[in-house]
């Protein structure tokens, strides 16, 4: 069956009301929160409060490349204070910011999740398995803008509405195409949890339905969220997938957002870029728009390029390239690739499309290497809405000739160009595979690498252009001089893009009595945009402001579990963390509000454990009577960084 058009310039009126009357079908009910944060409780100090923990985060020093001068750092709060009943929770990450005269309010992801990750009901001890105590939270903070100190803080989003694993976060505004300020979140993951209720574990049948049961749904959603009058729900429309990050890119008059997909298995390569368009705010809140997917056009000498590995190590190549349409209900009635649903709202599978339902060849269920899998057993690949839409992407042909979605290996985030008359120049963190070995590829995806893409100023389906503007492969693991799997990034209008480290474990070193030269932890780099020559590889100048400072590590705020001895693989080490296993996240240009130069940060300290308790989920019969693994309240903390000339 025709699986989508290679059109680029499609109309948003498609088959709005019957897209409508399926998405009532399956969006759930919407909260209603109020957004504003509250005026400072009686007895808080005017400048607001500020924590008394040590920074997390401290201006690099040599032999760091760069380590400039004037660097400061300032921790603001850290996991587990309070401020008049509002604690601030784990895992902080995406950073959102809305100024409003004398104070600024700030939406602050929390990476948790009732999933566990990783899921080892094998494990010899309970602390081996670790888990968070909560679902995906968002806190509503409000600081003074002179200060920086924290007056008031509330969840926005709370664990109760079942969403898990929220990593980066978005504010479009008005110069996005959005007549009133939307605020976007992200779940990273394609498990399957029950939405209401205990999200985790979800019912699980027998082959080949497996998680697939009426009860539950895959996760991987986009959320938005109306910052007037806090109405959040899912859009489905944007993908069901391993979000990072949903981006609005300003300067077309309407909202256009690009989001990555980031899979935990990057090997082959299967991360895609996708592009989200509707006529208005309004209309993204009723999921009106439609998705697109980044495919490359031919080479000048007609090769397809259409992954990660089509540029060598330090190519100089650019490509152009479109986005393309990814069916909908106005294409198959019965279901939609792009939603991941089906009429009755439920979640689509490989099994709904078969040459019965009029897709020839059929899909396949999802293999049991090189994707993701199942905890449960027996072993399986885990079906569902992003497996679908990856098969869609793969099996995509234009006149007969395959002509594939671009597979980069693991998109985190993305940024757009704040400089004068650059708003359609967009940056593209891959934080790659962070390994030594090619494991079947043209070369070993070591560091990763930061894209640059250059959009049509005129139509936002066509790409101009697509090129490596970090280059993260011409050295090995461990090197000082590269960047260590790029994670979060933004931009400032003098040309600087930030970008955070989150180390793989390759890059990682011990806790104590390294004596590699190259020992760091993770870093925060700024790069100079305007030293990219695109005729020199690699030529951007980039240099580290600041490291990550697990010294806290072990200390009195680490309340660690007794020993339980050599966790499993893949088993996260309790404590001490190896250099690297924290990360810096979440950065955030502040210029305009903390002055030039400024940003807000996070720092996952994820080996640094402020509540441990016991959980009461045992799932695996063999393992009883002990539970499959024990609630982890994990470390962090907020910071403002000044980058003097950023």
């Amino acid at each position: 069956m025709w699986l989508g058009p290679l059109a680029t310039n499609d109309s948003f009126g498609k088959g709005r009301k019957m897209r409508r009357l399926r998405l009532a079908l399956a969006a759930g009910a919407v909260a209603l929160v109020p957004v504003l944060a509250a005026a400072a409780t009686a007895g808080t100090s005017s400048h607001g409060f500020k924590t008394s923990q040590h920074a997390m985060l401290v201006p690099a020093t040599a032999p760091q490349p760069g380590a400039p001068a004037g660097v400061t750092t300032e921790a603001l709060l850290t996991v587990g204070d309070t401020v008049h009943g509002y604690r601030f929770e784990a895992i902080p990450d995406g950073i959102s910011v809305l100024p409003r005269n004398d104070r600024v309010d700030l939406f602050v992801n929390h990476e948790t999740s009732t999933v566990p990750f990783p899921y080892l009901p094998a494990a010899t001890a309970e602390a081996h398995s670790q888990n968070d105590f909560d679902n995906s939270q968002v806190s509503l903070l409000s600081l003074n803008a002179k200060t920086a100190g924290v007056l008031s803080g509330k969840l926005a989003i709370t664990s109760a509405e079942n969403f898990q694993r929220f990593c980066s976060n978005f504010l479009a505004t008005k110069a996005h195409g959005f007549d009133r300020p939307t605020f976007f979140t992200n779940e990273e993951g394609i498990d399957w949890v029950k939405r209401t209720g205990r999200a985790w574990p979800p019912p699980v049948a027998a082959d080949p339905i497996f998680e697939t049961t009426d009860a539950a749904q895959q996760i991987g959603v986009v959320v938005a969220y109306d910052v007037r009058s806090g109405e959040h729900k899912p859009i489905y429309g944007m993908g069901r997938h391993n979000h990072e990050n949903s981006v609005a890119v300003p300067g077309y008059g309407y909202p256009v957002v690009l989001s990555g997909d980031d899979p935990f298995v990057s090997n082959p390569a299967q991360s895609q870029l996708y592009l989200y368009k509707a006529q208005g705010a309004s209309a993204v809140m009723h999921d009106e728009g439609d998705l697109f997917a980044f495919v490359a056009d031919p080479t000048s000498d007609g090769k397809r390029v259409d992954s990660y590995y089509d540029f060598p190590v330090n190519s100089t190549m650019s490509i152009s390239g479109r986005f393309v349409r990814v069916p909908d209900f106005a294409d198959d009635p019965n279901l939609s690739i792009a939603h991941g649903l089906k009429k009755n709202g439920t979640d689509v599978t490989s099994r709904d499309f078969t040459p019965t339902s009029g897709y020839t060849p059929a899909f396949g269920p999802p293999p049991t290497v090189g994707w993701q899998t199942s905890p449960f057993l027996p072993l399986h690949g885990i079906d569902g809405p992003q497996w679908v839409l990856e098969q869609w992407g793969d099996r995509l042909t234009d006149h007969g000739n395959p002509t594939p979605v671009f597979q980069f290996v693991r998109v985190e985030d993305i940024a757009v160009d704040k400089r004068h008359g650059q708003n359609t120049v967009v940056y593209i963190a891959d934080s790659g595979r962070g390994s030594a070995s090619t494991s079947g590829n043209a070369f070993a995806s070591t560091n990763g690498r930061i894209w640059k893409m250059v959009l049509d100023r005129h139509d936002p389906n066509r790409v101009v252009s697509l090129s490596i503007l970090v280059e993260g492969d011409n050295a090995g693991l461990k090197q000082l001089t590269e960047i260590h799997q790029p994670d979060n990034i933004d931009t400032t209008a003098h040309g600087s893009l930030m970008v955070t480290e989150d180390p793989g474990s390759g890059q990682q070193f011990p806790a104590a009595g390294s004596t590699d030269p190259n020992t760091t932890a993770a870093r925060l780099w700024q790069v100079d945009l305007g030293s990219h020559n695109p005729a020199v590889p690699d030529s951007v100048t980039k240099r580290v402001v600041a490291v990550v400072d697990q010294s806290a590590d072990e200390k009195e705020t680490d309340k660690d579990p007794p020993d339980a001895g050599a966790p499993p693989s893949p088993a996260f080490l309790i404590s001490p963390g190896n250099l690297g296993s924290w990360e810096s996240t979440g950065v955030i240009d502040t210029s305009a509000i903390f002055g030039p130069g400024t940003f807000l940060v996070n720092v996952q300290a994820h080996t640094l454990a402020i509540e441990w308790g016991p959980s009461d989920i045992n799932t695996v019969a063999s393992n009883d009577p002990l539970p499959d693994f024990q609630l982890k309240r994990e470390g962090g903390q907020l910071l403002l960084l000044r980058v003097p000339g950023a």
